[in-house]
């Protein structure tokens, strides 16, 4: 409680002079307008100036000790761009009196600031900013989070009503890339969690006992931690029975992944599939081969060349003409016995003459 009534008292001063410098200006622009010059007149400047700062005062370290505190613990991805909240409470922007960022960073202290018809004041100069939101709103804007933003971000926000004061702390946080690998011609096993933030926890499952492994863990210049654990191998063992399992910490809490190093196990070759296959292959092509080269010979033989090369043809179908009508194939039997008689006739006839 101490430690905010200090920290608020501090922000109580700077408001205290925006406040007055203000008023007072405002006060002494009229009074300088009625009175041009004269004692009386710098006397009422003055009576003003103090009834000005007490006014002052008093609101503002009453708005101060009545502001609410509050904790936040933040922990953000880097690279992304961050929004910090003093309240989400909506004030309209005229209930406003002032609202301060005093920020502190890895070896750097900066104040972001804005007040009721003032300019805003930037020590920072880090491309943070102070945003106003059309509903009401105001919040602090970081650009591109990375390590050397991380730190403790104190808001103090105070209006006619009353105040907010918010303490939030901001950590970075980064995804490593996982990898498993063998070494020493598949004596080692090895897996490492790359530029991570902060730094992960790797733990081996085995089906055997084993103390043997060794973890380093190594931070580059940008902050970032790479852990590596390597674990020898006993002879003759199967990559099924072992696994590597990395504990991430995350936003949202801490996430195990596990990897399996079945994958980097190499399958026994199969000898005689293979010779089998490339035998097959080389007798498909010399029958081939052979096929091609004899080609011409082959069609050459006149039975080959009927039952394989030449086209099968269909006899022509030859048409039947219409053949001419006969009378007699169609005479009935009386009239060819009359034809028969007549004939027998005229055959006696001629004899007997």
């Amino acid at each position: 409680m101490l430690r905010h009534l200090h920290e608020c008292i501090q922000d109580f001063s700077f408001g205290v002079q925006a406040v007055a410098d203000q008023r007072l200006g405002q006060e002494a622009r009229k009074e300088s307008e009625r009175h041009s010059s004269g004692a009386k007149c710098a006397t009422k400047k003055k009576k003003v100036m103090a009834y000005k700062w007490i006014f002052s005062a008093v609101c503002l370290l009453a708005v101060c000790t009545t502001g609410n505190l509050t904790s936040v613990f933040m922990s953000v991805e880097m690279g992304t761009n961050v929004t910090l909240l003093c309240t989400e409470s909506k004030i309209a922007w005229k209930e406003m009196i002032y609202v301060i960022w005093n920020i502190t960073m890895q070896g750097k202290s900066c104040r972001i600031t804005a007040a009721v018809n003032d300019t805003e004041y930037d020590t920072c100069q880090d491309g943070k900013t102070l945003e106003r939101g059309p509903h009401g709103e105001f919040y602090l804007t970081i650009p591109k989070f990375s390590i050397k933003d991380e730190g403790n971000y104190n808001c103090d926000m105070s209006y006619r009503a009353g105040g907010y004061n918010t303490r939030i702390y901001v950590s970075a946080w980064n995804q490593p890339n996982l990898s498993i690998r063998l070494e020493q011609d598949h004596s080692v096993a090895v897996c490492e969690a790359a530029a991570g933030r902060p730094a992960a926890s790797i733990h081996w499952e085995t089906t055997w006992n084993t103390t043997l492994k060794d973890t380093t863990s190594q931070k580059t210049e940008n902050g970032l931690s790479t852990v590596m654990s390597r674990l020898p191998l006993p002879q003759n063992i199967s990559l099924r029975d072992l696994w590597c399992v990395v504990a991430v910490s995350h936003p949202n809490g801490t996430k195990i992944q596990i990897l399996p190093l079945a994958a980097l196990e190499k399958s026994p070759v199969k000898w005689p599939y293979i010779l089998l296959a490339v035998s097959a292959t080389c007798f498909t092509v010399a029958l081939l081969t052979v096929f091609y080269l004899m080609r011409e010979r082959l069609l050459q033989l006149s039975i080959f060349r009927k039952v394989c090369c030449e086209p099968k043809r269909s006899a022509p179908i030859e048409e039947k003409l219409p053949q001419p009508h006969d009378p007699e194939e169609v005479e009935p039997y009386a009239s060819y016995v009359q034809r028969v008689n007549s004939i027998y006739n005229s055959s006696a006839e001629l004899f007997n003459a």
